[in-house]
C-alpha cells in the first residue's frame, strides 16, 4: 500500500516536470501574412485598437544627422540658376557661363585644331555633364564650372545683394566683386560673350547682368567703373598758317533741338538759330569762316561752346549755320580765323 502511494506521488512529480519542460519549449505561434512573412509584434499591437502610431520628426538616414538631412532636402528644393556651355570661339576652347539662361561671361583657352573641334566640344560637354573638372585649372571649362558652383551656392544661401555687386579697375584689369569678395576678373581670356569692343563697357555690362540676375532683389544698373582713370586729353589738331589766316580742315557736324535752351560752355543760352559753333580749344568769341569743301558754301560763326568729341570731327555748327553751308549730317570743311 505504501509502495502504491509512493508510486503515485512519483508519477505526479514526473508529470509536473514534463509539463513544465514542454511549456518552456513551446513558443507563441504568429499568423503568417499573405506573402508568407511574419508580422512584427510590438508593444503598440498589444494596446487598444484606438491607439495612434507615434510619428518621429528626428528620423535621419544612417550616418546622417537630422539637421544634415534637412539641409540636403532644402538644397534640392532650390534649382540651380547657373550652368556652363562648352564650345569653341575663334578656334579657341571656350566655356560660357549662363545665369537664368542669359550669357554672362566667356572663358577662353588654347587654340584647337580645326579637325578636332567637334571632338573637343563633345568631350567638354561630357566633362560638364559629369561635373569632372579637367586637371588643368587654367582650362576654360574648369574656371567656368568653379564660377557656376559659386553662383549656385550664393543663390541657395540667399545672401546675394545685387546692390553690393560692383566693378572696379586695378592694374589694367576689371574686377567684379560682391561686397569685399572677388567674383571674377576680366582679362583677355575672360570676356563678355557678346563683346561691345570696349573693355570698360564690357565690364559694366557683365556687372549689371550679375546685379540683375544674382541679386535677391533687382538692382539698378551701374554707369561708371570705380577707380577708372580719366581718359587722356585729345591731342589738338595740327594748325597751319595760310594766306595770313589760321585754318583747320576736317569733318563738321551740327547740333540743335536736343541742346536748344541749354547753357553753353561760356555761360550763354544756346540758340540753335544763331550763327554760333562749338570748337575744342579756340578761345570763346573767336569768329571763323566755315567753308563746305564740296559745295563751296561758307558761313561765318562765333565760337561759344566746346566740342565736338567724336573722332575726326573739328567743329560743331548750330542748326542755322549748318543750313547755310548746305550740310546734311556731316561735311568736310575748312576753317579760317577772321579775327
Amino acid at each position: 500500500m505504501q509502495y502504491k502511494r509512493l508510486g503515485n506521488a512519483v508519477a505526479v512529480v514526473l508529470a509536473s516536470a514534463v509539463g513544465l519542460s514542454m511549456a518552456a519549449s513551446i513558443k507563441p505561434i504568429q499568423a503568417e501574412t499573405s506573402d508568407g512573412s511574419l508580422p512584427e509584434v510590438t508593444a503598440t499591437s498589444l494596446e487598444t485598437d484606438n491607439a495612434q502610431p507615434e510619428v518621429r520628426s528626428d528620423v535621419a538616414k544612417v550616418g546622417e544627422s537630422a539637421s544634415q538631412q534637412t539641409a540636403t532636402l532644402s538644397e534640392v528644393e532650390i534649382p540651380a540658376i547657373a550652368k556652363v556651355f562648352p564650345h569653341t570661339a575663334d578656334d579657341r576652347q571656350a566655356a560660357t557661363v549662363y545665369v537664368r539662361n542669359i550669357p554672362v561671361l566667356t572663358f577662353l583657352g588654347d587654340t584647337v585644331e580645326a579637325e578636332a573641334d567637334d571632338q573637343s566640344a563633345t568631350e567638354q560637354r561630357k566633362l560638364a555633364a559629369s561635373k569632372v573638372a579637367p586637371p588643368d585649372a587654367d582650362q576654360p571649362l574648369w574656371k567656368a564650372n568653379k564660377l557656376v558652383a559659386e553662383f549656385n551656392q550664393l543663390n541657395r544661401t540667399g545672401e546675394v545683394n545685387g546692390e553690393e555687386i560692383s566693378v572696379r579697375w586695378e592694374d589694367d584689369l576689371y574686377i567684379i566683386e560682391h561686397g569685399e569678395e572677388i567674383l571674377v576678373t576680366l582679362d583677355d581670356d575672360t570676356v563678355l560673350p557678346d563683346t561691345t569692343g570696349a573693355a570698360g563697357e564690357d565690364a559694366l555690362q557683365a556687372t549689371n547682368r550679375l546685379r540683375r540676375l544674382l541679386g535677391q532683389e533687382e538692382a539698378g544698373p551701374l554707369t561708371l567703373v570705380a577707380d577708372l582713370p580719366a581718359p587722356p586729353e585729345p591731342e589738338p589738331k595740327q594748325v597751319v598758317a595760310y594766306g595770313g589766316s589760321f585754318y583747320e580742315q576736317g569733318e563738321a557736324s551740327w547740333y540743335g533741338p536736343g541742346f536748344h535752351g541749354r547753357t553753353t560752355a561760356n555761360g550763354e543760352t544756346y540758340n540753335q538759330w544763331a550763327m554760333t559753333a562749338a570748337h575744342k580749344y579756340l578761345p570763346f568769341g573767336t569768329v571763323v569762316r566755315v567753308t563746305n569743301l564740296y559745295s563751296g558754301a561758307a558761313a561765318v560763326v562765333r565760337i561759344n561752346d566746346r566740342g565736338p568729341y567724336a573722332h575726326g570731327r573739328v567743329i560743331d555748327l548750330s542748326a542755322a549755320a549748318a543750313d547755310v553751308i548746305g550740310m546734311d549730317g556731316v561735311a568736310s570743311v575748312r576753317i579760317d580765323i577772321l579775327n
